[in-house]
């Protein structure tokens, strides 16, 4: 495995000051006091950042010190120590991380210049799991039919590509029936020199009540529409 960019990431989390912020803003009480929270979450940052999607992939960076030293940490917590904090953290500490991660967003949406126009894009993605996992449930899978699934909602801004707000849902939920708070948390989420919002989205989300929310806060859409025949009776009179 290659660390040649780790140095590099190392230098950038301290220009950051990401260990002391998390240290002050995610706070709880921890059964393992041998590693900080906030060193535990710079711990499991560098891996997912190397593309290390498993928490039981970062085992070998336990026996690393190459790792360790080009990445600053005093040492690196066992596959179970990751699993047992991100349990905790879940419940514990994720609306503090959201929250923080939410003011980092403010402040690079503002730079190089305050963003006047976001385009959000809405999607869905399917998790297919095997075995019973808690909240799954068999919907719409077109890689693994008949398989349970959980349903992922994103709301990227379209020009940064960045998530700016996202849910988890059993595989059976439907889009369009979730996707309206998601609006709600978005917009709040956008910075005030945001005068004009556009929004994308694929006929998943092609719902009356989501387009009526849509024009109440005074922002344009382009949403895919399965064309029925009232549709295909209003298009009769489109001059366009």
């Amino acid at each position: 495995m290659s660390f040649g960019g780790v140095a590099l990431l190392h230098i950038f989390f301290h220009r950051l000051g990401i260990r002391g912020q998390l240290s002050r803003a995610v706070r709880f009480r921890q059964r393992n006091n041998q590693y900080p929270v906030s060193e535990t979450i710079e711990a499991l940052l560098y891996p997912l950042i190397l593309g290390l999607g498993r928490v039981e992939s970062t085992e070998p960076l336990r026996r690393n010190g190459v790792f360790q030293y080009l990445a600053g940490l005093p040492g690196f917590p066992a596959t179970t120590t990751l699993r047992r904090f991100l349990q905790r953290v879940a419940t514990l500490g994720r609306d503090k991380f959201v929250s923080l991660h939410d003011c980092w967003r403010r402040e690079m949406l503002d730079r190089p210049k305050p963003l006047r126009k976001a385009i959000l894009d809405l999607d869905t993605t399917v998790l297919t799991v095997y075995g019973r996992q808690k909240g799954s449930a068999v919907g719409f899978n077109p890689k693994k039919r008949g398989r349970p699934s959980y349903m992922s909602l994103l709301c990227f801004e379209g020009q940064l590509e960045d998530v700016l707000c996202g849910s988890y849902h059993a595989g059976d939920t439907h889009a369009s029936s979730v996707v309206r708070p998601i609006l709600v948390d978005t917009f709040r989420k956008l910075p005030d020199s945001v005068k004009q919002v556009r929004i994308r989205a694929d006929g998943a989300f092609f719902d009356h009540k989501f387009v009526e929310s849509i024009e109440g806060r005074m922002a344009y859409y382009v949403i895919v529409a399965r064309l029925t025949c009232p549709l295909q009776e209003k298009l009769g009179g489109v001059l366009y």
